[in-house]
């Protein structure tokens, strides 16, 4: 980030932080899609046998939306955005892909402390920038066109069309960084495909059928990659107990 960057960066901040309470008064952040991402993220990891990752973490679920609501509070979706080819989201602003690796870390982190609800707490919030880099327009990082209208007819219609809601079949990856890659590469190609649609119902209803059956997918194998993380630091702790080492 440029010298110049920087300062516009803290002018910003100045910004949000005098305009976030009537912003709270006027926005009520539900993050009801998100919600309903995580749970069809669990659902898929018990239907593709990760019966002990699902139990575990659905006991959890409250944690975990919560930072999923966190997440989009207080101006922090200026950083929801992420342009793979420039490596960057919006100008003076961290891009979502640096946040989320950073919000994963603190999960493990909080963990790794004993601070499960905590830990629950940054994954939502993980797994909501993950899930938000399915949306082309947090890809392309364009705030302008039918962003906002998109937002109202996903959470309209959600609920409504059962192909939005998948059961099985999660993807599964290595770490965060790939996640988030392979989900802007959906969102992308979902844009040019339909870039030259004007029938917006159409529009939103084809770019949805792909964006939010990825992020379903995604989700679960975010889900069971935090859940082989914490069986990995469980090991960890049980051998230094039983060794007798420093803990």
């Amino acid at each position: 980030m440029s010298r110049f960057e920087s300062y516009y960066s803290k002018i910003l901040n100045r910004v949000f932080k005098a305009i976030n309470p009537i912003k709270k008064r006027i926005i009520s952040t539900q993050c009801v899609v998100h919600q309903f991402i995580n749970l069809q993220g669990l659902i898929i990891l018990k239907n593709d046998g990760y019966l002990e990752a699902s139990e575990f973490l659905s006991k959890y679920i409250r944690d975990i939306n919560k930072g999923a609501i966190w997440a989009d509070q207080d101006f922090k979706s200026s950083t929801h955005f992420y342009n793979p080819e420039k490596d960057r989201g919006l100008y003076g602003r961290n891009n979502a892909k640096k946040v989320c690796i950073g919000y994963y870390s603190d999960a493990i982190n909080s963990y790794y402390k004993g601070d499960i609800s905590r830990a629950m707490f940054f994954l939502g919030a993980a797994a909501h920038l993950m899930q938000d880099m399915t949306v082309p327009q947090h890809v392309i990082v364009k705030l302008a066109g039918h962003h906002r209208k998109y937002e109202q007819w996903v959470i309209k219609e959600y609920k409504e069309k059962e192909e939005f809601k998948i059961y099985s079949n999660g993807i599964y990856l290595n770490n965060i960084a790939e996640y988030i890659d392979y989900n802007t590469k959906i969102a992308y190609s979902a844009y040019k495909r339909y870039l030259g649609e004007r029938d917006l119902n159409k529009l939103f209803y084809e770019t949805t059928l792909i964006t939010l059956s990825t992020a379903e997918r995604t989700t679960a194998g975010v889900f069971l990659k935090f859940y082989n993380d914490i069986e990995k630091l469980d090991e960890i702790k049980n051998k230094r107990t039983s060794s007798g080492g420093c803990h």
